[in-house]
């Protein structure tokens, strides 16, 4: 009459799968380290200056920051023996402004920036004022060796196309090791 019914058998080999989580995580650190590699981008490869009053870097990214860098490039297969020595180059062809990783010289960087201070125009303040203010900010990165004067151009066209917020980017020195 009464049928006894089994009960299931109880398997203890089980295991979660892993591959899946694998995969997830090599797709993760894949897009770290592109995302890690474009916020770079921007940034030439130049010794900054010293300075002893540094402000420190926020951590914190800028959505509107623009990093112009002021460093030494020779056209491909000429030389610079002066910067080559160790010395002060001023030869104002081997000197080239960049913004994303793309070269300007002094004549075409103004439309450019004009461009980046239109994307973010502030209200005017002064309705008397004919100029609107960009409140992009600007980071200007020079090597130690440019020229004082590429720096003060890069000021006045930033100037010029309303962005008023520089700063100027140094190095820390490094402290002094102790006796």
């Amino acid at each position: 009459m009464g049928h006894k019914r089994e009960k299931p058998e109880v398997k203890e080999d089980i295991s979660p799968n892993l591959i899946p989580m694998i995969d997830i995580m090599f797709l993760l650190l894949l897009f770290f380290m592109l995302g890690a590699d474009m916020s770079q981008r921007e940034k030439e490869e130049l010794v900054l200056p010293n300075a002893d009053k540094v402000k420190e870097e926020k951590k914190e990214a800028e959505k509107e920051l623009t990093t112009i860098n002021i460093h030494h490039v020779t056209d491909k297969g000429v030389a610079c023996p002066v910067a080559d020595n160790g010395g002060m180059c001023r030869e104002p062809s081997h000197w080239k402004w960049a913004i994303s990783g793309k070269d300007y010289t002094r004549d075409n960087i103004k439309p450019q920036l004009q461009i980046l201070a239109d994307v973010s125009l502030e209200p005017n303040v002064d309705p008397q004022a004919h100029k609107r203010l960009s409140g992009r900010k600007v980071l200007i990165r020079a090597d130690q060796n440019a020229p004082y004067g590429d720096i003060q151009k890069v000021i006045e066209y930033c100037g010029l196309a309303g962005m008023y917020k520089i700063e100027i980017g140094a190095a820390k020195p490094a402290p002094e090791k102790k006796k």
